[in-house]
């Protein structure tokens, strides 16, 4: 068997974009279903009116599954991978990472961009062009 893992990000009504994976066994990968996985967890997490839509919700790769993950497919069916809480703003000095982050929790059309090869110059450039400043 092998994982499908679906990139995904929720914004809260505070503006705190939550960062996490939803992980299903490659055979279970559609779409409808891995949304029904990430809004069970929005609920739990409260919100339980969530939606999640493919701006927000993307296929990200497949690899092989770790033991956790076997159980919590054999339990649930799913397993979620919390990344981390991307905050409304920049901080004071923002890190390359930080611009990313600021990017796809901000601007769909960067969510699931590739920076690869990107500099801190280069991303924060893209930052000050869609801020306008």
């Amino acid at each position: 068997m092998k994982v499908a893992v679906w990139d995904t990000y929720f914004r809260q009504p505070n503006g705190v974009t939550l960062h996490f994976d939803i992980l299903v066994p490659e055979m279970a990968s559609d779409f409808a279903t891995v949304c029904a996985y990430g809004r069970q967890y929005l609920a739990g997490r409260g919100f339980p009116e969530a939606t999640l839509e493919s701006s927000q919700c993307q296929f990200c790769h497949v690899e092989e599954p770790t033991e956790e993950m076997l159980a919590a497919f054999e339990q649930q069916g799913y397993l979620i991978v919390e990344m981390e809480d991307i905050p409304s703003a920049l901080p004071p000095e923002p890190s390359r990472r930080d611009y990313i982050l600021y990017l796809r929790a901000h601007h769909s059309e960067y969510r699931f961009a590739d920076f690869r090869g990107k500099t801190l110059e280069e991303v924060r450039d893209m930052v000050v062009r869609l801020r306008g400043s």
